[in-house]
């Protein structure tokens, strides 16, 4: 798919989109839902449009929706180029059409390549195994005085997928995180972050997918394959300063099955006698992220 100056209006970005590369979009929905984790109302939140919209479009009840929408949408694929293959952007002519089987193909291939880490294959079924599912991830703030609560895929195996043929690719993540903008507390932002989730000596690593992002997760692995928490630390940079800052986190495991839907007025960044009204579970996790000030350039005790 050839690149477009992203500087141009929606309108226009739409309107220079051939057929083909209408179509490579709409492959690339197919991609963030089923190898990313993200829903048809994250891409709609992402690319400012309404998810009737999206959904129309993913399900091809709309071939060729209106050009703004299609150079939002443009805009918001073109934003997230490392959640997508290396070679989803062609360099000169449009690159050929190609089945979903090659898409996914390509990267499980590459992936063990390009992490360069001495992970086995057992490393990767105990993710897939035992790791997979949904959580709640709760951490200090940025804010003095309040907790964070994020929401964490951890995706399965695909089951889709030709394990023999294409090789066992590393396992996914991705960590939906939304808060009260610092200048207006009634408005809320959301971010979305996608990675790899490894497993090696009894640690399991949450690492973004570009080099160089600070968005690391490290917990200890739980003794028991069936656990409720894992604790560990967190690496992160905060968008509003670009400061990157290390804490506690905990993660409570929901399960296999869990609708994000059910917790939206449990994600986001709470007061501590908010948090406390909200979750039975509140003074377990306290307790295990401690009350301590998170650590950053100007606080490293």
């Amino acid at each position: 798919m050839n690149e477009v100056d992203c500087s141009r209006s929606d309108r226009d970005v739409g309107s220079v989109l051939s057929g083909e590369e209408v179509e490579r979009l709409r492959e690339a929905i197919g991609w963030l839902r089923g190898q990313r984790g993200l829903k048809l109302k994250d891409i709609a939140l992402g690319c400012d449009a309404a998810e009737h919209t999206v959904r129309n479009f993913a399900y091809r009840k709309s071939i060729r929706p209106d050009n703004a929408f299609l150079g939002k949408l443009y805009k918001f694929i073109a934003g997230r180029k490392e959640l997508l293959p290396d070679d989803f952007f062609a360099d000169g002519k449009e690159a050929p059409p190609r089945g979903r089987s090659e898409f996914v193909g390509r990267l499980g291939r590459f992936d063990l390549v390009r992490m360069e880490l001495p992970i086995t294959k057992d490393d990767l079924n105990r993710v897939f195994d035992r790791y997979s599912g949904f959580y709640l991830c709760f951490r200090r703030s940025y804010r003095p005085g309040k907790v964070s609560v994020s929401w964490l895929h951890i995706l399965p195996l695909n089951p889709n997928l030709d394990v023999a043929a294409e090789g066992l690719p590393l396992p996914r993540f991705t960590l939906f995180i939304e808060y009260p903008d610092a200048i207006d507390p009634e408005a809320r932002r959301s971010y979305i972050i996608g990675g790899y989730a490894l497993r090696r000596n009894g640690r399991i690593y949450l690492v973004g997918q570009n080099d160089g992002d600070l968005k690391y997760f490290t917990f200890k692995e739980p003794s028991s394959s069936r656990f409720t928490y894992m604790q560990g630390l967190s690496l992160l940079t905060s968008v509003e300063d670009g400061e990157p800052f290390a804490t506690r986190v905990v993660c409570q495991y929901l399960g296999r099955k869990a609708a994000r839907e059910d917790w939206n007025g449990k994600i986001g960044v709470f007061p501590d006698a908010t948090f406390h009204d909200l979750f039975d579970n509140a003074d377990i996790i306290k307790r295990a992220i401690g009350d301590g000030p998170i650590l950053t350039g100007d606080n490293p005790d």
